[in-house]
């Protein structure tokens, strides 16, 4: 197939065979001696299977297939020299044991120091920080050969040796138990995350998961609420958001809902226009009311609703200037799967939700329990980026998200900045101190969102958003999706730089022309339904009125200096 005399997509069978594209990720295998089984240890095993491209195996016998063997003989050194003499190459991991609670009232606080060192995984390396654990790591007594990785006042509690060019780790850690009911992120989380790390970092390093590149650095800060009826939202001040973001470098959204573009102060407009840079807008629900995005509607309902909020934003585009994301902030983080499933259907790239208001409007849905591990989630083919609460304390939160490839989205609302925006001066500094960051808005930061690795001339691509901004790399010649976890096959369209357009499917191959360095778009083709009747933007009057009420309230709060 040719498109324009320049772009070829080779889907032939034969032809993908011969150059040896592989689009799914190998498993590996990691081995647990059968004596350590517990069901406990086999539902967080199974989680983290979900993650990463790994397959946990308990069994006692030794296999040329595993990849990795974890060992629960205790952290005294010595303990598994046996095991390694007579299994060499095979990479391990000792821990403590497994914890005997999971109530978050048990846990104790500990101080942990990272080595500044290149083993220690990014963002962590040098650094102190406090955490929650179920049991408080006792000292290891590191080997001549062992390099301390982590440590508390009392000694090393995470080392890691090099034998034969193998890498063997030790923690003093235990693992943690996810409690009945719970799901990943509960020890997986700003204040619960250290047991895992050990790890998160070894299985990693097993799965090649450092040869991807991206996705890259990425933050926004976001407020639910404001619109553009006058240079102000209760104590938000637009005007001191734009030169605080533009001189401490960072970008900050404001969720504006559709129902609020029945006026627009043409100022305001001016005045994000010319700040694109550092302010924009997405969309938060259509009427904001009760339950909006939660509620069982009949499908002509649920549909008439995100068209109505396309149309109300069209209008506003067109009345400002200024360009709305096609992200969805659900009012108070409540969205069901349904309407997830609706969204890309009609014009929307993703959606932005926390994973504990996931899993609170989605309870007994199986795919919450694995929520928290990947850049976003993928729910009925719509990417859910995470966010979480703008607060002084989110430091350990931002290091885990960086952790994790996630963007870093912190969201608050309007009374956050009663006292100025220091705090977002503040947590934007420790931010940019990460390394380099793309501050973005919603749907640059959502059109980031890709994972990629090149060898022989061949970019393989690990999308977790629908649209995507692809910057070739060099040397780079052919072009193949990977899909990520959650996602249905489909049919990806790309567009190149001069217009032309061309389709492609999971496991099918583009052959680039020499040159091509610009950006790509690469975008998960919807079956959209024909929807060419009108749709009237104009609000129903108890849905203003609540609306008018809640601004009222909001603006008044801000000017008597609650």
């Amino acid at each position: 197939m040719v498109a324009d005399g320049c772009w070829r997509l080779t889907a032939s069978r034969a032809f993908l065979n011969q150059i040896n594209i592989t689009t799914v990720s190998p498993i590996h295998h990691i081995c647990i001696p059968s004596g350590a089984f517990s069901s406990a240890l086999l539902e967080l095993c199974q989680h983290l299977g979900n993650g990463l491209p790994a397959k946990f195996d308990f069994s006692s016998d030794y296999s040329e297939t595993f990849a990795g063997k974890l060992l629960f003989k205790g952290s005294n050194k010595g303990e598994s020299d046996a095991l390694l003499c007579a299994q060499p190459g095979i990479t391990t991991l000792t821990v403590s044991s497994v914890a005997t609670n999971a109530s978050s009232e048990e846990l104790s606080t500990i101080v942990v120091k990272f080595a500044d060192d290149p083993e220690v995984p990014f963002p962590f390396r040098g650094r102190s920080l406090s955490a929650k654990v179920a049991a408080i790591p006792r000292r290891l007594d590191a080997a001549h050969d062992e390099k301390v990785l982590a440590e508390t006042h009392e000694g090393p509690i995470w080392v890691m040796s090099l034998r034969n060019d193998v890498k063997h780790y030790r923690t003093s850690m235990v693992l943690p138990v996810i409690p009945d009911g719970g799901i990943l992120r509960d020890v997986l989380q700003g204040d619960r995350f250290l047991e895992l790390l050990p790890l998160i970092h070894w299985l990693r390093g097993i799965c090649n998961d450092a040869r991807y590149e991206g996705p890259a650095l990425r933050a926004c800060f976001m407020f639910d609420d404001p619109n553009l009826h006058w240079t102000s939202y209760g104590h938000v001040d637009f005007r001191e958001v734009a030169l605080g973001a533009a001189k401490e470098n960072y970008h900050v959204s404001f969720a504006t809902v559709p129902l609020d573009n029945w006026f627009t102060h043409q100022p305001t407009a001016k005045l994000f226009r010319e700040h694109a840079r550092h302010m924009s807008l997405l969309v938060h629900g259509n009427n904001h009311t009760h339950q909006e995005l939660v509620r069982n509607y009949a499908p002509a309902e649920s549909i008439l609703l995100l068209r109505q909020a396309i149309r109300r934003i069209e209008k506003l585009e067109r009345v400002a200037g200024v360009e709305v994301s096609r992200v969805m902030a659900a009012p108070h983080g409540a969205c069901s799967e349904n309407m997830l499933e609706q969204l890309p259907k009609w014009g929307f790239e993703s959606a932005t939700i926390s994973h504990g208001s996931l899993r609170a409007h989605n309870k007994g849905k199986v795919w919450t329990r694995s929520l928290g591990f990947a850049p976003s989630e993928w729910i009925h083919d719509c990417p859910v980026l995470p966010r979480w609460r703008l607060a002084a304390g989110a430091q350990n939160t931002i290091l885990l998200a960086a952790y994790l490839h996630q963007a870093i989205i912190l969201v608050g609302h309007h009374g956050d900045l009663k006292e100025g925006i220091g705090l977002m001066d503040q947590l934007a500094g420790f931010i940019n101190g990460l390394g380099p960051v793309q501050w973005l808005n919603m749907a640059d930061l959502s059109r980031a969102n890709y994972r990629s690795w090149t060898e022989g001339g061949i970019m393989r691509l690990q999308p977790f958003g629908r649209r995507l901004l692809i910057k070739i790399h060099e040397g780079v010649t052919q072009l193949a999706v990977e899909a990520a976890g959650g996602q249905s096959p489909g049919k990806w369209r790309v567009s190149n730089p001069d217009g032309s357009v061309i389709q492609s499917g999971d496991g099918d191959v583009i052959c680039l022309p020499p040159g091509i360095r610009e950006q790509l778009v690469w975008e998960k083709v919807s079956d959209i339904p024909s929807a060419a009747d009108e749709i009237s933007t104009r609000p129903a009057l108890g849905a203003l009125a609540r609306r008018l009420a809640t601004e009222c309230r909001d603006r008044i709060k801000a000017s008597v200096g609650q």
